[in-house]
Protein backbone atom coordinates (compact mmCIF):
# COMPACT_ATOMS: atom_id res chain seq x y z
CA UNK A 1 0.00 0.00 0.00
CA UNK A 2 1.61 3.51 -0.51
CA UNK A 3 0.41 7.04 -0.32
CA UNK A 4 1.53 10.11 -1.43
CA UNK A 5 0.69 13.83 -1.47
CA UNK A 6 2.05 17.01 -1.95
CA UNK A 7 1.48 19.73 -5.20
CA UNK A 8 1.00 18.90 -9.08
CA UNK A 9 0.90 21.52 -11.63
CA UNK A 10 0.95 24.36 -8.47
CA UNK A 11 -2.38 22.34 -7.20
CA UNK A 12 -3.17 19.68 -4.13
CA UNK A 13 -2.45 16.24 -4.71
CA UNK A 14 -2.48 12.84 -3.29
CA UNK A 15 -2.97 9.16 -3.70
CA UNK A 16 -3.13 5.51 -2.84
CA UNK A 17 -2.57 2.90 -4.31
CA UNK A 18 -1.66 -0.99 -3.95
CA UNK A 19 0.94 -2.10 -5.73
CA UNK A 20 2.32 -5.28 -6.44
CA UNK A 21 6.38 -5.62 -7.39
CA UNK A 22 6.89 -8.99 -8.76
CA UNK A 23 11.00 -9.46 -7.36
CA UNK A 24 11.92 -9.16 -10.92
CA UNK A 25 11.82 -5.64 -11.72
CA UNK A 26 8.20 -5.25 -12.41
CA UNK A 27 5.19 -3.78 -10.72
CA UNK A 28 1.62 -3.49 -11.53
CA UNK A 29 -1.14 -2.16 -9.43
CA UNK A 30 -4.13 0.23 -9.02
CA UNK A 31 -5.10 3.07 -7.00
CA UNK A 32 -6.82 6.55 -6.67
CA UNK A 33 -5.72 9.87 -6.81
CA UNK A 34 -7.29 13.50 -6.60
CA UNK A 35 -6.16 16.17 -8.01
CA UNK A 36 -7.51 19.59 -6.95
CA UNK A 37 -10.72 17.44 -5.82
CA UNK A 38 -11.37 15.86 -8.61
CA UNK A 39 -10.96 11.64 -8.26
CA UNK A 40 -9.38 9.79 -10.83
CA UNK A 41 -8.18 5.88 -10.81
CA UNK A 42 -5.25 5.26 -12.43
CA UNK A 43 -3.82 1.61 -13.37
CA UNK A 44 -0.24 1.32 -12.49
CA UNK A 45 2.19 -0.68 -14.79
CA UNK A 46 5.82 0.09 -14.11
CA UNK A 47 9.31 -1.14 -14.04
CA UNK A 48 11.94 -0.84 -11.17
CA UNK A 49 15.88 -1.19 -9.79
CA UNK A 50 16.93 -1.70 -6.68
CA UNK A 51 20.37 -1.29 -5.68
CA UNK A 52 22.56 -3.39 -3.33
CA UNK A 53 22.42 0.03 -1.07
CA UNK A 54 18.63 -0.02 -0.97
CA UNK A 55 18.14 2.69 -3.59
CA UNK A 56 16.12 2.38 -6.30
CA UNK A 57 14.01 4.24 -8.95
CA UNK A 58 10.67 3.15 -10.72
CA UNK A 59 9.59 4.42 -14.28
CA UNK A 60 6.06 4.25 -15.27
CA UNK A 61 4.97 2.50 -18.78
CA UNK A 62 4.36 4.09 -20.78
CA UNK A 63 6.83 6.47 -19.64
CA UNK A 64 6.48 9.92 -17.97
CA UNK A 65 6.49 8.61 -14.36
CA UNK A 66 9.55 8.19 -12.37
CA UNK A 67 10.41 8.26 -8.90
CA UNK A 68 14.02 8.03 -6.69
CA UNK A 69 13.03 5.59 -3.74
CA UNK A 70 14.55 3.53 -0.29
CA UNK A 71 14.09 0.33 0.93
CA UNK A 72 14.34 -0.33 4.45
CA UNK A 73 16.49 -3.00 5.25
CA UNK A 74 13.33 -5.64 5.85
CA UNK A 75 12.05 -4.35 3.16
CA UNK A 76 8.72 -3.65 5.12
CA UNK A 77 8.72 0.06 4.16
CA UNK A 78 10.04 2.37 0.80
CA UNK A 79 9.85 5.97 1.05
CA UNK A 80 9.92 7.55 -2.42
CA UNK A 81 9.84 11.13 -4.01
CA UNK A 82 8.39 11.77 -7.84
CA UNK A 83 11.41 12.95 -10.07
CA UNK A 84 9.06 13.49 -13.09
CA UNK A 85 5.38 13.55 -13.46
CA UNK A 86 3.32 13.35 -17.08
CA UNK A 87 1.13 16.06 -15.82
CA UNK A 88 4.02 18.67 -15.16
CA UNK A 89 5.69 20.00 -12.71
CA UNK A 90 5.69 17.83 -9.37
CA UNK A 91 6.76 17.90 -5.42
CA UNK A 92 5.04 14.62 -3.97
CA UNK A 93 6.86 12.27 -1.99
CA UNK A 94 5.50 9.11 0.25
CA UNK A 95 5.85 5.98 1.46
CA UNK A 96 5.00 2.56 0.95
CA UNK A 97 4.73 -0.62 3.15
CA UNK A 98 4.62 -3.94 2.59
CA UNK A 99 1.10 -5.78 3.36
CA UNK A 100 1.88 -9.38 2.70
CA UNK A 101 5.01 -11.38 2.45
CA UNK A 102 3.46 -14.14 -0.76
Amino acid sequence: MGRSSGTLIGLPYATLNRIDFDGIGGATGSGTSVLNGVVSFPVIVATYTVNSDCTGTLASVPAGLDQNFVVKNDGSQVFFVVTAHPAGLATVSGEAIRLSTR
